[in-house]
């Protein structure tokens, strides 16, 4: 693996050099000076190692580095690590010049390594416009593009829409939250079911049964249409009018208690109705910027409450998981269904069955243990499990179009 010198800007030297300061084993390690030819040693036996940094025109003074994005800077010399293929071309671990642009318009996500590192991977969560379309045209043979479910339905579109685009045969390949992909993406698509809320999970002790629980429930809603009272956009997402409906026998019949969270609109002067048999038993709240004020309100109830259809794997769901929270879900929602197992929690169908759900999973609650939410969560989700399920998908499906940095574990979105 030879090492090219490159020329690297200041801003961007100090910005590795911090981050390779915290990836090392001590800081000292990371500060360690070397000749040119013991750095190019070092860096061969050092994983996140992809490049080596040397004062201009000398071959002493040189330092380890884990990223290796190039800008001009005069005073430096940039070796980076490259790896040749049987053809003779050089394969990089870099990404595209045009990868961070990419990166301000909004469906465009970066891919990292677990150290953070940019890959040259971008994901595309929502439907792009006109001009995002035309973006991804252009630059689809440099990065690899997959997309995700990550906005409502998406990549299936609302009914009625007038949306010409085929986003389901658009990317090579796509992280779904479809029960049955094989019968909805045409053959060329690679498919893996996986979600953003698989990812990032709150690290919180399990839960203490000698504590007992404030409220029966939470639920998460938007507040965007406080002044419609959910007729809109939000309230759809969030199935509100399911929720009003299901609140009347929820408060009246079972006299539960809960938390309906961002029902009220930020400036706190209006909230969304809710049946008069839930007065003094549900408390409403603003939009919760601060997350743990949620986390607050989560950890001290029974169960999550997620009536929701056209979402695609809430985060809300894997938090409560994390929080050792069970969940009632809907069994409709388009994503997030995966979540749901005897371990975690019921589904519901509609108005038919919520209440059988509801008692079965109230029950279970206050049974320690008969519910491990926590403990299923971390078993199949996280950074890790994920990340490692990412990785693997990627190597067994583009391995011609990916190089990864050297000592890649997992990847991260």
């Amino acid at each position: 693996m030879p090492l090219e010198a490159v020329q690297q800007s200041a801003a961007a030297a100090a910005a590795v050099a911090n981050l390779r300061s915290r990836e090392a084993k001590t800081p000292q390690e990371a500060a360690t000076q070397r000749s040119l030819l013991d750095s190019k040693a070092a860096c061969l036996a050092e994983d996140s190692c992809v490049a080596i940094v040397c004062p201009r025109g000398k071959e002493s003074g040189c330092t380890l580095r884990a990223i290796a994005n190039s800008v001009d800077y005069a005073y430096e010399d940039c070796y980076e690590q490259i790896e040749v293929d049987e053809a003779g071309h050089i394969l990089s671990t870099r990404v595209h010049p045009a990868y961070n642009d990419l990166l301000k318009e909004y469906p465009f996500q970066q891919v990292t390594t677990q150290t953070g590192n940019q890959v040259n991977i971008m994901l595309v969560r929502s439907p792009p416009n006109g001009v995002q379309q035309k973006l991804y045209q252009k630059y689809k043979d440099d990065i690899l593009f997959l997309g995700i479910s990550s906005m409502n339905d998406y990549p299936l579109k609302r009914e009625g829409s007038h949306d010409k685009a085929d986003y389901l045969g658009m990317f090579p390949g796509f992280l779904h939250m479809m029960r049955e992909p094989e019968k909805v993406f045409p053959p060329h698509v690679k498919t893996l079911l996986m979600s953003q809320s698989d990812f990032s999970l709150p690290d919180v002790p399990a839960r203490d049964y000698s504590v007992p629980k404030k409220y029966d429930f939470t639920y998460s809603a938007s507040d965007c249409d406080v002044e419609s009272d959910g007729t809109g956009w939000c309230g759809w997402s969030k199935n509100w009018t399911f929720v009003k409906e299901a609140l009347g026998m929820m408060c009246g019949e079972l006299n539960l208690t809960g938390v309906l969270v961002a029902t009220k609109n930020k400036a706190n002067t209006k909230a969304y109705s809710i049946p008069d048999s839930c007065k003094g038993k549900m408390i409403q709240t603003t939009y919760l910027a601060r997350q743990q004020d949620y986390f607050d309100y989560l950890k001290q109830s029974r169960f999550a409450f997620l009536p929701q259809i056209h979402d695609a794997s809430p985060r809300v769901s894997s938090q409560a998981l994390a929080h050792d929270v069970p969940i009632l879900m809907n069994w409709y929602i388009q994503g997030g269904w995966k979540y749901v197992s005897e371990h975690t929690g019921e589904f519901f169908h509609d108005m038919s069955d919520i209440r059988q759900s509801l008692l079965k999973i109230l029950k279970g609650a206050d049974e320690p243990h008969h519910y491990e939410p926590r403990k299923w969560a971390l078993e199949h989700y996280g950074n890790r499990h994920s990340g490692e399920r990412l990785l693997k998908f990627v190597e067994d499906n583009f391995a011609d179009r990916i190089k990864l940095p050297k000592g890649t574990k997992y990847l991260l979105f």
